[in-house]
């Protein structure tokens, strides 16, 4: 019975220090035969751009997530409330520069875009959804945009 309980309180320990991120599931793999793919770097940064996504922008606005590969990076934008139909009554066809202002300002302000993109010389791209998933407006920050 006390076999039990130690073992039913190291796996309670064990998947709470899994959940608050104290064990990782690749320190287990070791690194004997395994080498790094060509799409790892990409895929730390998508981790790294994605950490703590969704978050709203503003009232209208939420980052849903970033999509980076080899060639492009995309901040993918939604308008929380608005349909195809609804988001061109309101906006047209254009981007409303305070809005273009506002998702430029979020970009720049996070840490890992300006330093893994922008400094070395990487666009970013910027596409704003509609609430169904179509793309309303498109943008890019070029470096020394910010």
């Amino acid at each position: 019975m006390k076999t039990f309980i130690v073992v039913l309180v190291l796996a309670a320990l064990g998947w709470w220090a899994y959940s608050h991120g104290y064990l990782k599931p690749e320190w287990s793999r070791g690194s004997a035969g395994t080498a790094p793919s060509a799409s790892a770097p990409a895929d730390s940064l998508q981790d790294a751009l994605n950490r703590g996504l969704p978050r709203m922008v503003n009232n209208d606005i939420s980052l849903d997530r970033v999509a980076a590969s080899n060639v492009v990076v995309s901040f993918n934008y939604r308008l929380v409330d608005l349909d195809e139909y609804a988001a061109n009554q309101r906006y047209g066809s254009t981007m409303p520069a305070e809005m273009q202002g506002a998702l430029v300002r979020d970009v720049c302000g996070n840490r890992a875009a300006v330093e893994q993109l922008l400094a070395r010389g990487r666009d970013v791209q910027i596409q704003v959804h509609s609430q169904d998933g179509r793309t309303m407006f498109n943008a890019q920050v070029r470096p020394g945009g910010c």
